[in-house]
């Protein structure tokens, strides 16, 4: 009997062990950011546009159709349903998700009718790890403008750019210019 109680007891311990040894392996990963199956690292990070804060108010001249941050997440995917004229003028959220590798966004003009569809591959625009970043977009008649938007607080001499989050965060046009540095 000592000797089954002390086999369990070094069992016991044994779990105990590589129980904390996992824990403190996930620990010194990070809880906001992980790699997937694919090797892409997942973190929490956000996307959302707004198109009558930024400058110019751009939803009063264009009807946004349909975007698209990355194909990962149904979430960062919208279209005009049927019977709507266009997609609301902002949205946003965060979640834990990969970098999107592109960012596709179509609109049309409201004066001409005309229709633009931009599709910008954003793999070596972004950093892989976005943890507690920002991806938003402006549009101006047929350009289109894409920001990596930091924690941040904005520099005294940092330049305000056509999205409303540059008047307080450290804000990057990363298209049509790149002005990002990896």
């Amino acid at each position: 009997m000592k000797n089954f109680v002390s086999n369990i007891w070094k069992s016991l311990k044994t779990v105990f062990l590589i129980t904390s040894l996992l824990a403190l392996t996930a620990c010194s990963t990070g809880a906001n950011s992980f790699a997937n199956a694919s090797q892409k690292i997942v973190s929490y990070h956000f996307f959302s546009y707004d198109g009558i804060y930024d400058t110019p108010a751009w939803a009063k001249q264009v009807d946004l159709l349909e975007y698209s941050y990355g194909d990962e997440l149904r979430k960062t995917h919208d279209l005009v349903k049927y019977g709507k004229e266009s997609l609301p003028s902002g949205a946003g959220f965060g979640v834990n998700m990969p970098a999107g590798e592109f960012l596709y966004v179509k609109w049309r003009i409201k004066a001409t009718g005309e229709e633009v569809e931009y599709k910008v591959d954003l793999r070596d625009l972004i950093p892989k790890n976005m943890f507690d970043l920002r991806i938003t977009f402006v549009i101006d008649g047929k350009q289109l403008y894409v920001y990596l938007v930091t924690r941040l607080a904005k520099p005294k001499d940092a330049p305000i750019l056509k999205t409303s989050w540059s008047r307080n965060n450290l804000t990057y046009e990363i298209y049509p210019n790149n002005t990002y540095k990896k």
